[in-house]
């Protein structure tokens, strides 16, 4: 007998929502909604490019466990400074830029949502250039013996990393669902 009662009681009250007229909602409320959906739909791009600086930043210092130039990782270089003796500098020096800011611009695509990707499309031939310039001059700002006939080879091997690492992850995870439906 009991649900019976429940059950008229919420009917009642359905009815009586269904019959009353519309309320708006506060301003103030409506505001904070609508500011809320611009920022998802249009991120700011200092918050976008600020997100990729820190996963590119943390994804180079990683590789610095591997780069015998600075002899700062933990494990033993001999293999990786013999090569570097024996290449021409240009080729390894591409190679080099290439591993030390690609393997950010790899990671960067899953961990940015894909309206914070189509606000930077437009960037990355800036962004990672802009990243890659400043790589260097950061090495240099703290004392690293910088080669600058082969910093030129460095800069294009990151720039290039950069943009082929993340503009490849973006395809695989963002545009092959647009070929898919």
């Amino acid at each position: 007998m009991k649900d019976k009662k429940d059950n008229t009681d919420l009917e009642m009250e359905f009815l009586e929502f269904v019959n009353s007229g519309p309320i708006s909602p506060p301003a103030y409320l409506t505001e904070k909604v609508k500011d809320a959906v611009c920022q998802d739909l249009k991120p700011a791009i200092w918050k976008i490019f600020s997100k990729l600086a820190v996963i590119q930043t943390v994804c180079a210092t990683l590789t610095l466990i591997f780069c015998p130039q600075f002899e700062v990782g933990f494990v033993k270089h001999d293999h990786l400074a013999a090569l570097v003796q024996h290449s021409e500098g240009f080729g390894f020096m591409i190679v080099c830029g290439f591993i030390f800011l690609g393997g950010g611009a790899v990671i960067a695509p899953f961990l940015i949502n894909q309206t914070e990707m189509k606000a930077i499309e437009k960037s990355v031939f800036i962004y990672f250039p802009t990243v890659a310039l400043l790589a260097v001059l950061f090495f240099y700002s703290f004392g690293a013996g910088i080669d600058w006939s082969l910093a030129f080879p460095w800069f294009l091997g990151g720039t290039l990393g950069s943009l082929t690492g993340f503009e490849l992850v973006k395809y695989f995870r963002f545009g092959a669902n647009k070929h898919r439906g």
